[in-house]
């Protein structure tokens, strides 16, 4: 005798629970395994997405350049090595520590340097280019970069007379438009422990134009600078 009744499909109401079930598993794994590496990595990882600002401490790159484009001054040793191998005058430091929108009142900054792998000396870092820079890096964040180009200011051009610049220790006869010639700049002056005061003095790479007869232009001022923040410590 056959049956009336029919064979029913099971139902999959149970499959498609314990689906949602394991992707909710996985969706929780994945959640808890992202915590933990956010832990791990502490609050470093929220200064890397924070811009610069007023009183942060920026370790960075600088590389200054005069009005050719030529690097004069350096902490990158890539920069440096290719400069000296195009027979340029360049220095190289190591990265600056700077703070940010820090400001300076001094003329000449004394930087640390090497000049074409000579001895240590001090480079002249002028005042208003260090305020500048500084000024800069306020918005800046981690590992960002920044082409500025400084103020133009006449106070950076000396015209010198032939017998002034020969006692300066150029060669007037030989000097030539476009030349970079290394000057020394006075900064703050040192007391010693007897009170006796001596000069403190720091070396610039200066570039040489309008040349005429009887007299020479000294441009001690750079163009641009490209700076790079290498690492950044809020405050």
């Amino acid at each position: 005798m056959k049956s009336d009744k029919k064979g029913k499909p099971a139902s999959k109401k149970g499959g498609w629970t314990s689906s949602w079930a394991k992707i909710l598993l996985v969706m929780v794994c994945i959640l808890f395994a992202g915590v933990m590496i956010i832990t791990s990595l502490g609050t470093n990882w929220l200064v890397t997405m924070k811009p610069a600002k007023t009183g942060d401490k920026v370790v960075v790159d600088v590389t200054l350049k005069d009005e050719l484009g030529r690097p004069v001054f350096t902490t990158n040793e890539r920069i440096y090595n290719q400069a000296v191998g195009e027979n340029q005058v360049v220095w190289l430091a190591n990265s600056l520590t700077l703070t940010v929108n820090g400001t300076t009142d001094d003329l000449v900054e004394p930087i640390p340097a090497t000049i074409s792998g000579q001895e240590m000396e001090y480079f002249a870092f002028l005042g208003p280019e260090m305020n500048q820079i500084t000024k800069s890096l306020v918005g800046m964040k981690d590992k960002s970069t920044k082409h500025i180009e400084f103020i133009e200011n006449p106070q950076f051009e000396q015209q010198a007379k032939v017998e002034d610049f020969e006692g300066m220790g150029g060669n007037f006869s030989t000097a030539m438009d476009d030349q970079q010639i290394i000057f020394g700049f006075t900064t703050s002056p040192m007391v010693d422990a007897d009170g006796n005061t001596t000069p403190q003095y720091a070396l610039r790479t200066v570039v040489l134009k309008n040349k005429t007869n009887d007299s020479i232009t000294i441009d001690y001022g750079y163009n641009t600078a490209d700076i790079t923040i290498l690492q950044l410590s809020s405050t």
